[in-house]
């Protein structure tokens, strides 16, 4: 399931070119990668997916929870929760309206 989280509309609100509509996709996903921590998953002509975060190295803290007799676990847990990886889809529509979506992992 996908939320809305951002949109921002094109002046008049009508049909766009194809090529105009790849070149705003495009500026979108710089503007989204110069934020920092963000890399690009997959990517079409009308949309792509943007990762931020890393994923959780489960084997490291599976050790370090053994190590500590279970006390890490508490942190492991934390991290799983909050951490990780999140992805949104950038797409823009006919009228050249950029929409970005938080997907669910």
């Amino acid at each position: 399931m996908a939320t809305a989280a951002q949109a921002q509309s094109a002046p008049g609100d009508q049909r766009i070119s194809f090529d105009a509509r790849r070149e705003i996709l495009s500026d979108e996903l710089s503007r989204q990668l110069a934020l920092g921590n963000r890399r690009i998953e997959s990517h079409s002509d009308l949309s792509a997916v943007i990762v931020t975060g890393k994923p959780v190295n489960h084997i490291l803290h599976l050790l370090v929870t053994v190590l500590t007799i279970g006390i890490w676990a508490f942190v492991w847990i934390l991290l799983v929760l909050t951490g990780g990886e999140r992805r949104e889809l950038v797409r823009v529509d006919e009228s050249g309206r950029v929409t970005v979506e938080a997907l669910r992992s």
